[in-house]
């Protein structure tokens, strides 16, 4: 009995109709991530290869990660990696997977470096570094500056200095165990970044699939306002920022008035609110109330 005969074009068809069925937001990108690392060939490839036999050994790695795919287990950690302003980084379950609305914050947090401190020599930290994204962003474009990372977790940390190494950039980036600000205490910093857990509990239940039941729990829920670490952070950031330095934060827009609050009782102010791709509320610039 002759063996089915599958091309490129037609598996990525029926793939993205069985990943739609199964609740993928993104069934076409899905399918061609999984197919392109299964192939060893770019998106593109893929695009001009459409006629493209996939043998039965390919076929076999493939489906096992479909398979992966439609038990909502995120691509990035099937594939292992997740571009980041540029940069790609190693991603496991140890660690959040980097996200656009980030790149926002690392948008603003150069944006501002360019315009208060021109020259780029600035202290900056990265409290909660997860796998290192914000931390390695900010030194591959601030070459100048020196860069600090904390977060709790031993193993992000460990994913964040592999990444580090990976990028050659290990040098750049110090990287520290310890409860949100604790090991920066006695430093002076131009800007702290802060993507902490900020999802309210209540949300917590009516996340898709691929982020409550695969993403690390600890990265992702901040309480029942969406602020439990960031209300914490707060005066302890306050105490480390340089004069004119600034704090910003990633967090729930919902939140954006009971953060004010909290920033004013720490010293703190709301200078800007940055709002992401979909219109929201997301990145807020805090600057000493003083």
């Amino acid at each position: 009995m002759t063996a089915e005969t599958w091309t490129v074009g037609r598996l990525l068809s029926v793939t993205t109709d069985f990943l739609a069925d199964k609740g993928s937001s993104t069934p076409r990108l899905d399918a061609e991530l999984l197919l392109a690392r299964v192939l060893a060939l770019t998106k593109i490839q893929l695009y001009v290869g459409f006629e493209r036999q996939v043998e039965p050994a390919e076929l076999d790695q493939y489906r096992e990660l479909v398979r992966r795919r439609a038990r909502h287990e995120p691509v990035a950690y099937i594939l292992g990696q997740k571009e980041f302003y540029g940069l790609k980084l190693k991603t496991t379950p140890d660690a959040l997977i980097p996200r656009p609305e980030t790149e926002h914050l690392v948008d603003e947090a150069l944006r501002l470096a360019k315009k208060h401190w021109p020259d780029g020599a600035i202290q900056a930290a990265d409290i909660g570094c997860g796998g290192g994204a914000i931390a390695l962003a900010l030194a591959a474009n601030l070459p100048q500056a020196d860069i600090s990372a904390v977060d709790i977790s031993p193993e992000a940390l460990d994913l964040a200095r592999a990444n580090a190494r990976v990028l050659g950039l290990e040098g750049r980036v110090a990287f520290s165990q310890g409860d949100l600000a604790a090991p920066l205490a006695g430093c002076r910093f131009h800007l702290i970044c802060a993507n902490l857990p900020y999802i309210p509990e209540s949300e917590m239940a009516g996340l898709m699939p691929d982020v409550g039941a695969h993403e690390p729990h600890l990265a992702l829920c901040g309480g029942p306002e969406g602020l439990a670490l960031i209300r914490r952070l707060l005066p302890d950031a306050s105490e480390i920022l340089a004069e004119g330095g600034r704090l910003l934060l990633e967090i729930w827009p919902a939140s954006l008035a009971a953060l004010t609050a909290s920033a004013e009782g720490s010293g703190l102010a709301v200078e800007e609110v940055g709002r992401d791709l979909a219109g929201h509320q997301r990145i807020v610039t805090l600057v000493s109330a003083g």
